[in-house]
């Protein structure tokens, strides 16, 4: 099958996303057959994945191979790898900058599996990476190991060549490790652009066939949420199910999947049945009956936490609004519940599932609402529920952020930290301690007294500041629970 031999094309921007290709004779082709030999160059945030060295010296920005097969893979996997956002487990490790970290934290099951619970476990690991990595689109061709996968409104890419090698021992890429986010809008367009495109030279049918099948469908919203919501949404809310599948339908463009107000709730959590799936859903409508006070507004930072140390942005944050109201960090915060509704929020407490420490919602008319969790044990996010509600209100993209075990963690970090050190001040806390020849259980109880807050919260605080060290903080922990 014939190709044009003078094909090069980039499609998207490079500072944002793009993806090269370019098109020539194979070297070896097989019979006379051309297979459509050529060039994959990806671009993000203005750097290029797919640039290489080699240990004779060479220099590439583009990797080489059949683009047929890479293609393929790719119309194949392009609807979920571009909308599907919630991982299928929860390693034992919460602390996962990007889905890279996922897929190294999902490497060694939980203990308290059984055998076959076990196998499911790899199997739905090994599934989603098929379906989101890089690296599946062409097994014995060295690619590098980029991940993509929705996140909100955006696509997160990352790519991890440190933990991971490739199938050339002679060759690395210069890129080792990051992650960068673009519109998920956006890169869905140059991925399709680049597939229509490609398969127009190619001419060969196999391909050209893959690409015309990929197109949205109504009941593709299920790769919005958590697989075990949405069996439970077709299963037990009929007419949910229709609902979203009409608004995948009238508002798809291409092959990206707007989110839906319910979506958006349910990406961030996994209620195990209906009444768990209904109180969340209700809970992101509990918003104030007027628009948020010029002075919250004055303070709204929105914006994703970085991947390195999230929690330095979560301290700093604290520490300008305390400023910004007037907060003396020797002082205690004010009730923050009280506070919030002062601002125009519906602040409440309702029993919400398990899993689930607090929604906070920001929506489109800048009305506030935060319902936390009546029914969850001591903890630090118990005890700092408030306060990390309000980071989440200030610093997240999001309209709606649900915290709890199945949150995005470097945004759930900095809320956590914000909240840690808006009721612990650094400043504060070294003149409550100075003087005390040593943080015993009766300097934190003064020190939790003088500020409002629970033995968990303070004691980790006080280890992750310097103040104790982990040794100190389970002994300390062990008084003051008793």
């Amino acid at each position: 099958m014939a190709v044009s031999d003078w094909y090069s094309r980039q499609f998207g921007d490079r500072e944002q996303f793009a993806l090269a290709l370019s098109l020539g004779r194979h070297p070896h082709p097989r019979a006379g057959e051309d297979r459509g030999w050529g060039g994959l160059s990806i671009w993000v945030g203005g750097r290029c994945l797919t640039r290489s060295i080699s240990e004779q010296g060479g220099c590439a920005e583009e990797v080489r191979w059949e683009l047929g097969e890479i293609a393929t893979w790719l119309a194949r996997v392009g609807i979920r790898m571009l909308n599907e956002e919630p991982f299928p487990l929860r390693p034992i490790s919460g602390d996962l900058a990007d889905a890279c970290d996922w897929f190294v934290a999902s490497e060694t099951a939980p203990l308290s599996l059984d055998e076959a619970q076990e196998q499911l476990w790899f199997e739905a690991r090994s599934d989603w990476r098929q379906h989101h990595a890089l690296r599946r689109a062409a097994v014995d061709l060295a690619l590098p190991n980029v991940v993509l996968r929705r996140l909100g409104d955006q696509l997160e890419v990352s790519w991890d060549n440190e933990r991971w090698g490739t199938t050339r021992p002679d060759l690395s890429f210069v890129e080792r490790r990051g992650s960068h986010y673009v519109s998920a809008h956006s890169a869905a367009a140059v991925l399709h652009e680049a597939l229509l495109d490609l398969a127009d030279h190619l001419e060969q049918p196999d391909v050209s066939r893959a690409v015309t099948e990929l197109r949205v469908r109504p009941s593709d919203w299920r790769w919005l949420v958590h697989r075990e919501s949405a069996e439970l949404i077709r299963r037990e809310l009929p007419a949910l199910a229709r609902r979203l599948a009409r608004k995948t339908q009238t508002h798809k463009r291409g092959l990206y999947i707007p989110h839906t107000p319910e979506t958006q709730v349910l990406r961030q959590a996994r209620p195990t049945n209906r009444v768990e799936l209904e109180s969340l859903l209700s809970a992101a409508g509990e918003v104030g009956d007027r628009p948020m006070s010029d002075a919250f507004r004055s303070e709204l930072r929105p914006g994703h936490a970085s991947t390195q140390e999230p929690w330095l942005e979560g301290y700093e944050r604290a520490l300008e609004l305390r400023d910004s109201l007037g907060w003396p960090e020797a002082q205690r915060t004010p009730d923050l519940a009280r506070w919030l509704t002062r601002q125009g929020a519906r602040a409440r407490r309702r029993k919400l599932p398990v899993s689930v420490d607090h929604v906070s919602v920001r929506d489109d008319a800048e009305h506030l609402g935060v319902v936390v969790n009546a029914n969850t044990p001591p903890s630090m996010r118990s005890e700092m529920v408030w306060a990390t509600a309000l980071g989440h209100l200030l610093m997240d993209p999001a309209q709606v952020s649900v915290g709890g075990r199945w949150e995005h963690w470097p945004n759930g970090a900095r809320a956590r930290a914000f909240a840690v050190m808006l009721s612990l001040p650094d400043a504060g806390v070294r003149q409550h301690l100075t003087g005390a020849r040593h943080v015993d259980a009766d300097a934190v109880r003064n020190l939790m007294a003088h500020y409002g807050t629970g033995p968990h919260a303070t004691t980790f605080h006080l280890r992750n500041r310097g103040f104790i060290d982990e040794d100190e903080r389970i002994t300390l922990l062990t008084h003051l629970t008793r």
